[in-house]
């Protein structure tokens, strides 16, 4: 299958299959997307992500699982089978090996200081809804580094306490 073809959800299936939460799913689709593009340039899938308060969204991916609170595990019957081609396996375990450790709060936290989740939010505020989307291209990417080819580990310490107020309404799932 052409990645060209790809959406969100269906990359998604990968993650949900981890017993994994909406918030954590948004995140590692994000992370997915970007080192894809990093490693390849191009995309992993054709949605767009956008600056939301808590980080990085799909908003198609937001939705599917919208009727669900932040902290509970999207239930594992809602995974579709899907066969990923060698290469969009490989990346997957590799976003999986690299960020799967981590609650979806210490990957909002890693989110918040990435450029590319700062840059899309320009100047609006920090609790501020936001529907402006992440550019995904060489300009945009040209900060990450590949290490031997390889995605490297995150360096710094997150404690997963990100911050967030009642009012950003639909943005907490």
């Amino acid at each position: 299958m052409d990645t060209q073809k790809y959406t969100a959800l269906y990359i998604a299936n990968y993650f949900i299959k981890k017993n994994i939460t909406p918030l954590k799913l948004q995140k590692l689709l994000y992370f997915s997307q970007v080192w894809y593009f990093v490693k390849h340039e191009k995309l992993l899938f054709k949605d767009d992500i956008q600056a939301w308060v808590l980080g990085p969204v799909v908003y198609d991916v937001w939705d599917a699982f919208r009727f669900m609170r932040r902290g509970d595990f999207i239930p594992l019957h809602k995974a579709n089978d899907v066969v990923y081609d060698k290469e969009i396996e490989k990346h997957l375990d590799e976003i999986w090996q690299i960020y799967g450790g981590y609650t979806g709060l210490e990957l909002v936290d890693l989110t918040h200081l990435e450029p590319l989740w700062i840059n899309a939010r320009g100047s609006i505020p920090e609790h501020q809804s936001s529907t402006a989307v992440l550019p995904i291209n060489k300009s945009t990417t040209d900060y990450l580094l590949l290490n031997n080819g390889c995605i490297p580990k995150p360096t710094i310490e997150v404690q997963g306490i990100a911050k967030f107020e009642v009012r950003a309404n639909e943005e907490l799932f």
